[in-house]
């Protein structure tokens, strides 16, 4: 019977992608003689993918960049970065990582950035978000998988990414049953809840009772509580956790 070394096999071909990764990168192709037209063209293809996949991404950023600065990033992540994967929301999940590592923005940018690959996170989840369901307040319910919850130390939303206001900021982008994508702002009381029921499940009338050691005002505050229940089910971002 035939057998093969598979680890052997597998590490030679992470060494042969990581050498022709470099060759695209730099230009190299005598290690393992790779023909230079046919190299060139493929690292034309990934090069235009690339930023694609980048400038797709990211539409506010750059308006808040010297067009030079947005360029000279993207360049330098072609060339030093590390990408993994060819998948769109990938490659822009790692180009944001490398502009945080490396410092390449201002705290607003990055902020900025990581709130516009959100968005995108929210839209190619494959989380199932129900159209209808019943429930009462013994229903366990939990944030949907197709929300995520921010908070910054700046504000872009208020002046619909005009500015970048110093302003800590605490929202949700989500995403619903049809494939609509929202983002909203949220105050304590929305923050709290969501955060709540991202990290576990729970009933209304569980999440009332909670309520009721964390505060001498329960009362005044259970029907803002219960309106705010409301409010994220019908948005489709709080779903039964079965």
């Amino acid at each position: 019977m035939t057998t093969k070394n598979i680890t052997n096999s597998h590490n030679q071909l992470v060494e042969t992608q990581q050498a022709l990764a470099n060759a695209i990168r730099q230009g190299i192709s005598a290690e393992h003689s790779y023909d230079p037209t046919r190299l060139a063209v493929y690292a034309r293809l990934v090069r235009n993918n690339t930023l694609g996949f980048i400038d797709r991404c990211y539409v506010e950023v750059p308006k808040h960049l010297e067009s030079s600065q947005w360029v000279e990033s993207k360049e330098i992540f072609i060339r030093e970065g590390k990408a993994h994967s060819p998948y769109f929301q990938d490659i822009a999940g790692e180009f944001l990582t490398f502009c945080q590592q490396r410092e390449l923005f201002t705290p607003a940018i990055l902020e900025l950035m990581d709130f516009e690959y959100t968005q995108l996170l929210a839209e190619v989840s494959q989380e199932n978000v129900p159209s209808s369901f019943e429930w009462d307040e013994q229903t366990e319910m939990k944030l949907s998988g197709c929300a995520f919850l921010r908070s910054y130390e700046s504000d872009f939303i208020s002046s619909q990414f005009v500015e970048l206001a110093s302003q800590t900021t605490q929202l949700i982008v989500w995403r619903d049953s049809e494939f609509g994508v929202y983002f909203q702002t949220l105050n304590q009381l929305d923050f709290w809840l969501l955060t709540y029921l991202s990290e576990q499940s729970a009933s209304l009338a569980a999440i009332l009772q909670e309520l009721e050691t964390l505060t001498t005002n329960s009362a005044e505050l259970k029907p803002l509580l219960q309106q705010t229940w409301m409010t994220w089910i019908a948005r489709e971002a709080v779903i039964p956790s079965n």
